[in-house]
């Protein structure tokens, strides 16, 4: 699974997202735009169904399947949903584990 292609997908999927929340004004939607906290460009509930379309994604387009809102998510002194990038950062690093794992 290739990052660069991995952020432009996700970075399409968010654009969507922010698209369906009816904002009226311009909101810049870019791969360091953040997704939680006081500048997130998406309300909570935006985010619950971004996460939800980027696993659909996932297991569509790459066949991972995969629980990207998890404790090891949670528990993280940087949580992997600060912006595109850095949830692109932390699907990569559950395909790696995933990848390690040995057939059931």
């Amino acid at each position: 699974m290739n990052r660069d292609t991995l952020v432009e997908s996700m970075t399409d999927l968010l654009k969507t997202a922010v698209d369906a929340e009816g904002e009226h004004h311009q909101i810049e939607v870019t791969p360091d735009a953040p997704l939680v906290g006081g500048e997130a460009i998406l309300s909570s509930m935006g985010l619950v169904s971004y996460v939800m379309d980027v696993e659909a994604s996932l297991e569509e387009d790459h066949g991972l399947e995969v629980t990207l809102v998890n404790e090891n998510a949670l528990s993280r002194k940087e949580s992997p949903f600060r912006s595109v990038h850095a949830l692109a950062d932390y699907v990569l690093e559950l395909a790696g584990s995933a990848a390690s794992k040995p057939a059931a």
